[in-house]
């Protein structure tokens, strides 16, 4: 309309159909990409894609159970574990979160480290919508595969780690273990057990 082209003109420069041009402008959800992007440079415009994260596949499905499963035999009474607790607006959750009677511990496992930076974000993230709902400190706690090639993945950051995730293995674990509180985040290395 701001161009003063008719449906049909439109069409035309998009090179599609008039009733493609149509569903275009009616939103309609079943049309592909490339045709919303050909309508829109018909009139001048771009269409500009926004990602946001979804429903991850479920830990239950996934090889990371085998490591939460591992980690909750070893944990004391006082934790009471909780796996894949939903939290934000995109279908997220914690893969396992440990609810202590003095703070909560936010477990987000990484079988793969590829990202620290990025992974470490998104855990923090959802420990920061966990903190808004509760009234008691969310220890962030990174769960990784020790693996060679993990930690070769987060060697090139191993001045950086101990200043956000303080805590080490050997610290996570006897907080776990013992029931007595973390106090601050950490990374805990872990390996998977081997099948009975």
């Amino acid at each position: 309309m701001t161009l003063g082209l008719t449906r049909q003109q439109v069409a035309n420069r998009a090179g599609v159909s008039w009733a493609t041009a149509l569903r275009v402008e009616l939103g309609d959800p079943h049309l592909g990409v490339e045709t919303m992007c050909a309508v829109a440079e018909g009139v001048g415009l771009d269409v500009v894609l926004r990602t946001y994260p979804g429903n991850q596949p479920s830990l239950r499905d996934t090889g990371p159970m085998r490591l939460v499963e591992q980690l909750v035999t070893q944990t004391n009474p006082a934790w009471q574990p909780q796996v894949e607790l939903p939290i934000g607006q995109h279908g997220e959750s914690i893969d396992i979160c440990f609810f202590g009677p003095e703070e909560i511990i936010d477990g987000e496992v990484e079988r793969m480290a590829t990202d620290f930076q990025g992974q470490y974000r998104r855990a923090d993230q959802k420990r920061q919508a966990l903190a808004a709902q509760h009234r008691r400190p969310v220890r962030l706690v990174l769960v990784i595969e020790d693996t060679r090639r993990n930690r070769a993945a987060l060697s090139p950051h191993v001045a950086v780690i101990p200043t956000v995730l303080p805590a080490g293995s050997r610290e996570v674990l006897g907080a776990l273990r013992s029931g007595r509180s973390l106090g601050r985040d950490g990374l805990l290395w872990i390996r998977r057990a081997r099948l009975p």
